[in-house]
């Protein structure tokens, strides 16, 4: 006779429900709770057998992939979110209870007996972006995160009736937009104009690639200098920071519409806009206090903690001493729209006024300034400084002042 394995999990709320069958599966019964992501259990590693999707790792064991990669961020940055952005676990196992204890406390008891029949089918990125996260000690204090589970209580399960269900819950798994484009070919242009271009291979251009930068971010470096949205000191890009979503709809219908080509005329200059970005982070980087927190994690959450010290500037070369959030790196990014010649962008063209490089060290203090100090009146949250419209103006104030004292005039 196998043994009964018990897992208890604190819980607040708990739903349970038969599923409605006939024939051998006719007990069934699905339950749905919410628990802290602290107490999902370790030991669930074990039951991972009936599992088809081995989530994969690179050589430091860390989760690979965009997703993955996502998945971890949100447990880090925005855990208040987690329940409501994952889809959370899903459990099959021999029998499930919730009971009220002394106080109170809802616990929610799991049964599994048989690693063939029971354990955690679906959610194992989840799973293992959770213990990544709690091992490493990167989060809040406190951590306010939650997942769902999803346990569904059978006994004497088929092996084939495993296999269907494992299938529909990955089948069913929605394609993120951006797999879905890449599969279209949207992002062919892209990929012909990086082609042999250093860091070209850290770009992601759909689930479960690997890449330090999936395909969003990229697009949202390039509407940063466009014009079409983005003309003058008057509108700013402050209204697409955070809205990966939005920028990939803008490039798609500027792809798709023949009169419209503001990515045609930036992708072909999409190595050099990634090198300057690359090149304002290793100039910016030093000018900012190594103890400034870029996150809410508890550990490596500065500007130059050791995680973050000598990061790779894939697509310039050479390191990164520091880690910049974007909230204070797409201002001076944006800046540089001021010294995008207009006559050549009326022209289907992307000219720049003056060498990018030259301009970037003639400026660099005094963004680095602005953005500080924008940080510093926003009670140091980055994401404040990216979500609000001061820092871009009074960075690309400077380009426009620069390119003033060099007798070229820019709105």
């Amino acid at each position: 006779m196998l043994k009964v394995v018990e897992f208890r999990i604190p819980a607040d709320e708990y739903r349970t429900m038969p599923v409605p069958s006939n024939g051998a599966i006719s007990k069934a019964k699905l339950a749905t709770c919410f628990v802290r992501v602290e107490d999902v259990p370790q030991e669930l590693e074990d039951w991972m057998s009936i599992n088809p999707r081995t989530p994969r790792r690179n050589t430091k064991g860390a989760l690979a992939g965009v997703v993955a990669h996502q998945i971890v961020e949100t447990l880090r940055e925005h855990p208040e979110k987690f329940a409501f952005k994952n889809q959370g676990i899903y459990l099959i196992v021999k029998d499930t209870e919730f009971v009220k204890e002394k106080g109170g406390q809802g616990v929610v008891t799991l049964q599994l007996t048989d690693p063939s029949q029971h354990g955690l089918i679906n959610g194992g990125h989840t799973f293992f972006a959770i213990r990544e996260v709690t091992e490493d000690g990167e989060y809040p204090n406190p951590w306010d995160a939650y997942v769902r589970l999803h346990i569904l209580a059978m006994e004497d399960v088929d092996s084939y009736l495993i296999a269907d269900i494992a299938e529909g819950l990955n089948r069913s798994l929605q394609v993120d937009n951006t797999s879905i484009e890449n599969l279209q070919g949207s992002f062919d242009e892209i990929k012909r104009s990086l082609e042999g271009k250093q860091g070209s291979d850290q770009i992601a251009y759909k689930m479960g690639d690997s890449g330090e930068f999936d395909i969003e971010q990229i697009l949202t470096y390039m509407n940063l200098l466009n014009l079409e949205l983005f003309p003058d000191r008057k509108n700013h890009p402050h209204t697409i920071f955070g809205k990966p979503k939005a920028v990939l709809d803008t490039f798609i219908k500027d792809v798709k519409e023949k009169d419209s080509c503001v990515f045609k005329r930036l992708v072909p200059h999409l190595d050099d806009i990634l090198i300057l970005i690359d090149r304002i982070q290793q100039l910016a980087a030093p000018k900012f206090p190594g103890k400034l927190k870029v996150s809410n994690t508890k550990k490596n959450n500065r500007v130059r903690s050791p995680k973050n010290k000598e990061r790779k500037a894939h697509f310039a070369g050479g390191l990164i001493n520091g880690h910049l959030h974007l909230g204070w790196l797409y201002p001076m990014v944006a800046a540089f729209r001021a010294n995008i010649s207009r006559a050549a962008w009326e022209q289907g063209e992307l000219d720049w006024l003056v060498n990018p490089e030259e301009l970037l060290k003639a400026t660099i203090d005094e963004m680095a300034g602005i953005v500080l100090k924008e940080n510093e009146d926003n009670k140091g949250k980055p994401a404040e400084v990216g979500r609000k419209e001061a820092a871009y103006r009074g960075c690309y104030s400077v380009i426009v002042m620069e390119l003033a004292q060099r007798g070229i005039l820019t709105s």
